[in-house]
């Protein structure tokens, strides 16, 4: 039987990774010849287990590149990262499921703890220059917002940021255009990341005020930043991560994000997110 019909919210899932394999090839060439990285597979996974893996994922995905196999809490079950997707399988490839695995004593999020490594990768990425900085004077957060000058939540947002910056909350704005390429605010929001001043560019757009066109070269490549936030599984905006590359949620005010960063802070984290928050 055809697994395309059996997994409709499987395949779902791996839409946005798709998209990502699809879109990112003409927007950047030169990657295409780089040989893909090897997986990182657990010891203890045979050969078989392996290639019973592979198969399953590709033939759920053909286009999904597949990036660990590891052990899981439950018993003959393993954990595999496909793209920016989770699943868990077992050794023979027969039996699967897709969701969130928690913890009930520890009560973290088991699904996310492994996403989060995918995603400190992903969001490492991100050129320099396709980032605008609100910084305050003592650092004790830094997140990362996927923002578009035209979402009304993006705009508060900013709206809020001296609150952000009292509690020491540093944001990383990184350009994120809901409407794609077409979207009726792409020169605007072309031209706030190509100014030579793109903070107070930024802060004139959010605030309703008009900014200079400006292109440039260097800076503001949106194909491949659509395509890594669909690799980040990004549908609207604001979407907003931490520095361990967890997904904390859309607009929130100063005191929820505190909260949120705060609750985060508690809970066991993955070798990945440790030398992230470093």
């Amino acid at each position: 039987m055809n697994r395309r019909f059996v997994l409709p919210s499987l395949l779902l899932a791996f839409a946005c990774t798709s998209a990502f394999a699809a879109n990112t090839q003409p927007a950047t060439p030169a990657a295409a010849s780089q040989p893909a990285t090897a997986p990182v597979i657990a010891k203890d996974v045979s050969p078989q287990a392996v290639a019973a893996i592979k198969h399953l994922v590709h033939d759920i995905n053909p286009n999904a590149t597949l990036k660990q196999i590891s052990d899981s809490p439950l018993p003959g079950i393993r954990t595999v990262v496909a793209d920016a997707t989770v699943i868990y399988a077992s050794d023979d490839g027969r039996y699967l499921f897709y969701g969130v695995l928690l913890d009930t004593k520890t009560k973290q999020n088991l699904t996310d703890a492994v996403l989060g490594d995918v995603r400190i990768k992903a969001l490492a990425s991100i050129p320099a220059r396709d980032v605008i900085s609100f910084k305050p004077k003592k650092v004790k957060y830094v997140v990362t917002a996927f923002t578009d000058t035209s979402c009304g939540y993006c705009q508060l947002l900013f709206k809020n940021t001296q609150g952000y910056l009292a509690e020491g909350i540093q944001i990383n704005y990184v350009p994120w255009p809901r409407a794609g390429m077409q979207a009726p605010n792409l020169v605007q929001m072309q031209s706030v990341w190509c100014s030579k001043d793109p903070v107070s560019a930024y802060s004139a757009a959010m605030n309703g005020q008009p900014v200079p066109t400006a292109t440039c070269s260097n800076t503001g490549d949106f194909p491949t930043l659509l395509a890594l936030g669909e690799k980040l599984g990004i549908s609207g905006t604001p979407a907003v991560f931490d520095r361990t590359g967890r997904k904390i949620g859309g607009f929130m005010t100063p005191q929820q994000m505190l909260a949120k960063l705060q609750e985060l802070d508690k809970q066991p984290a993955t070798s990945g997110q440790v030398a992230a928050a470093k």
